[in-house]
């Protein structure tokens, strides 16, 4: 009983889905994770899966890799896409025939050979939340909470092979924090700190909770890609300097936010690398900076 106990403070009642279509296996999982404290569902197929997932929040998922309809990868692929942040814990019982590298490619934290026990299987979630974690901080920026510049470049880099190779054009937004120097220098670093948080927030209440939005400098930020569906470019950049504008007249700060902005497009027809996309987008940002400097 103190295992159960110890293993359930430990879980902080997560969510698990797990897809099998051996129904033995799901109920034997399902009660060994009930009893130790983490929120179990099951089921038998992916697209119940994918479905599931549409519409509630999983922290861990456990797939078999063979499954009717879509396969484990194909599934755990999907599944990346609409929780990026969840751990999935491939498991197989064709272990001369499993490729680790494609489980990693499909986005699985690990994967687990069948048959084991649920101790088991806890051990391996517990080792990927781990990993997960380091890795994590690893590509943040600590002040902010926003990806830092190695999380951006790891992720804009999938994005624009992605969008390649979906003929997908994308735009990017640069952003730099006007005279982060003069706040520093007259009122002090940890002025200068709320002002990169308070940008930082703006940001993360302006764009959608799947772009990238990153701090790739001291005073400088990226997001990609922006969303013009239905909007043009100059709407977006307009709807940024309102949000930073209404959140000038909220705040009892001694001194007003303001940012310039630059722009940069993705053409999947004659494609750049992520450091000549971010050239663009930082000529289009100070471009902006020496209009307002001379205005």
């Amino acid at each position: 009983m103190d295992e159960l106990i110890t293993t359930s403070e430990k879980a902080k009642q997560e969510n698990i889905l797990v897809v099998d279509d051996d129904t033995l296996l799901l109920d034997t999982l399902n009660k060994g994770l009930s009893l130790r404290g983490y929120q179990c569902r099951t089921v038998v197929s992916g697209d119940i899966a994918l479905e599931l997932l549409s519409k509630d929040f999983f922290d861990i998922m456990v797939i078999d890799v063979v499954l009717p309809g879509v396969s484990g990868f194909e599934l755990a692929t999907k599944a990346k896409k609409i929780r990026p942040d969840m751990i999935i814990i491939i498991m197989t019982g064709f272990i001369d025939e499993f490729s680790y590298d494609n489980a990693m490619e499909a986005g699985a934290s690990d994967f687990i050979k069948k048959p084991f026990n649920v101790k088991e299987l806890i051990a391996r979630i517990e080792h990927a939340k781990r990993h997960q974690s380091l890795h994590d901080i690893s590509l943040h920026d600590e002040l902010t909470g926003l990806y830092n510049r190695r999380g951006f470049f790891s992720l804009a880099e999938h994005m624009l092979k992605k969008a390649k190779r979906q003929q997908d054009g994308l735009f990017i937004l640069y952003s730099d924090l006007d005279d982060l120097k003069g706040i520093n220098d007259n009122l002090g670093h940890q002025q200068g700190d709320w002002a990169l948080i308070d940008a930082a927030n703006i940001l993360k209440e302006t764009f959608r909770d799947s772009d990238i939005i990153a701090r790739i400098g001291g005073d400088e930020f990226v997001v990609m890609p922006i969303e013009t569906k239905g909007d043009n470019l100059e709407n977006v950049v307009n709807r940024l300097q309102e949000a930073i504008k209404i959140d000038n007249t909220k705040s009892k700060r001694e001194y007003k936010l303001s940012i310039s902005i630059g722009t940069a497009y993705f053409d999947p027809w004659s494609p750049c690398t992520t450091d000549e996309l971010l050239s663009q987008a930082d000529k289009s940002m100070y471009e902006q900076k020496r209009s307002k400097q001379t205005a």
